[in-house]
C-alpha cells in the first residue's frame, strides 16, 4: 500500500488543510463541477468526505456517500440447488450451518426460494434455527415458494450494538458457571434429570456467541462507521477470542453432561463420584474468580497491559490444584479393573469424559491470558 505524504497548510488561525491523492478523488467520483448558471462562472459548492478519527489518534477519510459503496448484504437460496447436491437436505437439516454462517457474516436479508411447494418441515427447522441460536432474524412466509429471513430491528453499521458484546459475554460466562452448578448437583443428589436443562444453556451461550461475532465482523468489515466505537480494534480481537473460549467450554460441558447422564450408573461403579464432586466443586471456586476478572475487564476501551496480580495468583493456584486433580484421577484410574458388565464402547466414553475435563480446566489459562 502506497504512503502518501502530504504538508500541512495553514489557513488564517485555527484552520488547516491537506491535499488528497487525484487517482482517490477520481476513483472515488469526488470531481468538482461546474455551476450550469449561465450568470456567474462560480464554483458549485464541492463534494465532501467523512472524517473519522481513529481510537489511536489517526483519521480516517470516506466519501460522504457511503452507503453506496457499502457491501452487498441481501442473499438468495436456491432451494433446490441444495437439493440436487444432496437429496437428504432437508433430512439431514444442512440449512442449520448455511444460516449461521450468513448471519455470522452479517447477512440483514435472505430469500429461500423453491419451485417446488417448501416443505412444512424445512419451515419448521428454520424457525426453531432462528428461535434458539439467531437473534433479531424473523421468518416470514411469502408464499408457498419463498420464505423470507430478515432483521427484526434495523441493523446496520450507523447503529451497531456495540455495548451488547460486553453484557452478552457476561451472560455466557454466568452460563457456564451455571452448567457447573447443574452437573454438580446432578452427582451429589444423584438426580440426572438436571442435565437435561445442559443443553439449552449451551444453545444460549451458541446464541450469544453468533451474535457478538456477527457485531465485532460487522464493526470490522465497516472501517468508515461514524459512531464513535467504545473498544479498539485490538481489544475486540481479544472479545472475539473470550467469546469462542466460552463457546468451546460449553460445547465441553455438555458433552460431559451427556456421557454423565447416560453412564452415571458405570461412573459410580468405578468408584469415581467422589472424585468429579470435587472436581467440580473446585472448578466452580475457580471460575467464580474468573468472572470477577472478566467483569472488570471486559469493559475496558483496551485491552490490559503489564502483570495483574489477582489473574497471576488464579494462574499460579490453579497450576497447582491441576497437579493435584491430576493425581487423584490416577488413583482412581489404577483402582478401575475391567469388568464384563461393561462394553468398550463405555469404557471409550469414561475415557472421553477425562479428556474433556482437562479441556474444560486448561481453558482457565486461555481465559487468563486475555485478562493480562
Amino acid at each position: 500500500m502506497e504512503v502518501h505524504k502530504r504538508k500541512i497548510q495553514s489557513f488564517a488561525k485555527y484552520s488547516h488543510a491537506i491535499t488528497l491523492p487525484v487517482h482517490w478523488i477520481k476513483k472515488n467520483h469526488l470531481i468538482r463541477e461546474k455551476s450550469s448558471s449561465k450568470s456567474n462562472n462560480v464554483l458549485e459548492n464541492g463534494p465532501t468526505v467523512n472524517i473519522y478519527e481513529n481510537a489511536d489518534g489517526s483519521l480516517s477519510i470516506y466519501p460522504e456517500k457511503v452507503k453506496e459503496q457499502e457491501k452487498k448484504r441481501e442473499f438468495t437460496i436456491i432451494l433446490d440447488d441444495y437439493l440436487k447436491q444432496n437429496p437428504n437436505f432437508i433430512e439431514d437439516k444442512a440449512i442449520q450451518m448455511i444460516l449461521i454462517s450468513y448471519y455470522m457474516n452479517g447477512a440483514t436479508k435472505l430469500e429461500i426460494l423453491s419451485q417446488k411447494k417448501i416443505q412444512r418441515e424445512f419451515i419448521d427447522q428454520i424457525e426453531n434455527i432462528l428461535n434458539r441460536l439467531l437473534l433479531n432474524w424473523n421468518l416470514n412466509r411469502e408464499s408457498n415458494y419463498k420464505l423470507l429471513i430478515e432483521n427484526a430491528l434495523s441493523e446496520s453499521p450507523e447503529n451497531i450494538i456495540e455495548e451488547r458484546i460486553p453484557q452478552y459475554l457476561k451472560k455466557s460466562f454466568n452460563r457456564l458457571i451455571w452448567m457447573i452448578d447443574d452437573i454438580l448437583d446432578s452427582i451429589v443428589d444423584k438426580n440426572y434429570e438436571l442435565l437435561l436443562k445442559i443443553e439449552e444453556q449451551d444453545m444460549e451461550i451458541d446464541r450469544y456467541y453468533f451474535f457478538i461475532v456477527r457485531q465485532i465482523r460487522t464493526i470490522f468489515d465497516n472501517a468508515q462507521i461514524s459512531k464513535p466505537l467504545h473498544f479498539n480494534h485490538k481489544k475486540l480481537v481479544d472479545l472475539r477470542l473470550l467469546a469462542k473460549f466460552i463457546e468451546d467450554t460449553g460445547d465441553n460441558l455438555k458433552t460431559v453432561s451427556d456421557i454423565i447422564f447416560n453412564l452415571h450408573e458405570f461412573i459410580h461403579d468405578i468408584e469415581m463420584n467422589e472424585y468429579l464432586i470435587n472436581y467440580f466443586t473446585t472448578l466452580h471456586k475457580i471460575y467464580d474468580e474468573l468472572l470477577k476478572q472478566l467483569k472488570k475487564n471486559v469493559e475496558k476501551r483496551e485491552s490490559s497491559m503489564g502483570m495483574n496480580p489477582e489473574i497471576m495468583k488464579i494462574i499460579q493456584d490453579s497450576r497447582k490444584i491441576g497437579k493435584n486433580l491430576e493425581q487423584d484421577w490416577q488413583k482412581v484410574a489404577a483402582k478401575v479393573e475391567i469388568s464384563n458388565k461393561y462394553s468398550f464402547n463405555e469404557y471409550y466414553d469414561g475415557a472421553k469424559l477425562i479428556l474433556n475435563l482437562r479441556e474444560i480446566f486448561t481453558k482457565i489459562f486461555d481465559f487468563t491470558n486475555l485478562f493480562f
